[in-house]
């Protein structure tokens, strides 16, 4: 009789629900965390954070090419320039100078000027290695965010996989009580006619009967609910799919607690130590922005104007490039910001205590990972000693309301009495429910502080 309305009733609502829909995919809890994770758009997003960071890499390492400028201008105005040979800067235009006569006569001519420049910094005393270690670094960060997401992903695909069991079963509670109350209200109204009973006891019944049927509804609420959340997790719609009840079962207990090698590899603190890591690459990069830069300096340019060699003013457009002349220049240059020598003793204190920071954090996570760790074992054991005692005391409970049935119908007690024992053993129900939930809640938490949710895989599938 027990496993009739506990744990065979259990499974109540998914069997009906697969008469209804015969074609529903039934997912184990395992199958429901990997199609989480193979789909949800927030862990799309962290893959993207790791390709771009890689691309940020790339891009550093580009930074070790020379660098190429070209510019080129054709103007027309007056013919008097300023003398003097020169390459003219990318992206700055040269003008000519004042309008002047040339032998009582007002011209004016085009003028051209075209140039390319070659900077190649190719001592920087490490400043381009310090920048790939912050961008390795980088990478490492935007992969165990992704390792984060994927656990946060992971535990709450489990709470409401659980919190789907736990209303499959209320629910299945509430329909066994309705079930056993309209069998009770058959019963006092055949009695009642037969002038066994009085009248006012199927009332009574009607409506405890009808009490019930409201948190029927109030429980298929709640699954609905549940059901739409985790269908929002895996992708799919609620309809199309049903979970695996049989691991609720409150007979399933573990005499030894789950252990965990270490805590050290759990996601957060890994995330934790990259930061750790990412600050002492910028603060290898602070020292050195002192040094200076030495490079390669190169350039050919060529300059015409309207006035050829014969000193005849040309206004035409096509002249510059008949009457020009060109040069090249090559060299070695060095830049060095002195005032950086000061500045950056500042600046490497502030990296200092970015770096303690970062280490201040992670101690602190790590004491709190140990702590919630510790007290989920702890809270373990003990729903683990409650849900023996909600089993024994359900099954009491179940065997003494089955006695006083048949007593009821034997008319050696009243209704009230029996009422007030299916109170009893609807509250045995609920208890041995919510133990069930509580044990599985807590394999959970430890799973979330391990850092792997593998722990309560193990004890699902040992």
């Amino acid at each position: 009789m027990i496993h009739k309305i506990i744990v065979l009733a259990a499974f109540w609502c998914l069997l009906t629900s697969q008469v209804v829909y015969a074609q529903k995919k039934v997912y184990s809890l395992e199958e429901v965390c990997q199609k989480t994770l193979r789909q949800y758009p927030s862990l799309a997003s962290k893959k993207y954070q790791i390709e771009q960071r890689e691309l940020d890499r790339d891009f550093i390492k580009k930074e070790r090419l020379p660098e190429v400028n070209f510019q080129g201008q054709q103007s027309y105005g007056s013919y008097q320039g300023v003398p003097g040979a020169f390459f003219p800067l990318a992206g700055i235009y040269n003008t000519s100078g004042g309008d002047k006569d040339l032998n009582g006569k007002n011209n004016a001519v085009s003028n051209l000027y075209t140039s390319a420049v070659l900077q190649w910094n190719f001592v920087q005393f490490g400043r381009i290695r310090t920048k790939l270690d912050i961008a390795d670094v980088a990478i490492q960060l935007s992969k165990m965010a992704l390792t984060q997401e994927e656990l946060r992903l992971q535990t709450a695909v489990a709470r409401q996989y659980f919190t789907i069991l736990r209303s499959t079963a209320f629910l299945s509670i509430n329909t066994a009580d309705a079930k056993r109350l309209e069998d009770l209200f058959d019963l006092s109204k055949a009695q009642a006619n037969a002038g066994l009973r009085p009248g006012a006891d199927t009332l009574l019944v009607k409506s405890n009967y009808y009490q019930i049927k409201g948190q029927v509804n109030e429980q298929q609420a709640i699954l609905e609910t549940a059901g739409m959340h985790l269908a929002a997790l895996i992708g799919e719609d609620a309809n199309s799919f049903a979970i695996d009840a049989s691991l609720f079962n409150a007979t399933k207990t573990f005499t030894e607690s789950p252990s965990t090698d270490s805590l050290n590899n759990h996601p957060y603190l890994q995330y934790l130590k990259a930061t750790i890591l990412y600050a002492n690459a910028s603060l290898e990069a602070v020292k050195r922005l002192p040094y200076p830069s030495a490079g390669l300096l190169a350039g050919t340019g060529i300059r015409g104007s309207g006035i050829n060699s014969s000193g005849i003013a040309n206004s035409s457009f096509s002249e510059p490039w008949k009457s020009n002349t060109s040069g090249y220049l090559i060299g070695v240059g060095v830049t060095w910001n002195f005032s950086s020598l000061y500045q950056n003793k500042v600046k490497q204190k502030m990296a200092e205590k970015e770096i303690q920071s970062a280490k201040a954090d992670y101690e602190e996570a790590n004491l709190q990972l140990k702590t919630s760790y510790n007290t989920a074992v702890s809270r373990w054991k003990q729903q683990r000693a409650r849900l023996i005692d909600a089993h024994t005391a359900l099954e009491a409970s179940q065997q003494a309301y089955d006695l006083y049935v048949i007593r009821y119908e034997n008319g050696l007690i009243n209704l009230i009495e029996l009422l007030q024992l299916q109170k009893t053993l609807q509250d045995a129900e609920i208890n041995y429910v919510t133990a069930t939930g509580a044990y599985w809640d807590e394999l959970i938490n430890q799973s979330e502080s391990a850092g792997n949710l593998s722990l309560l895989l193990s004890q699902i599938n040992p």
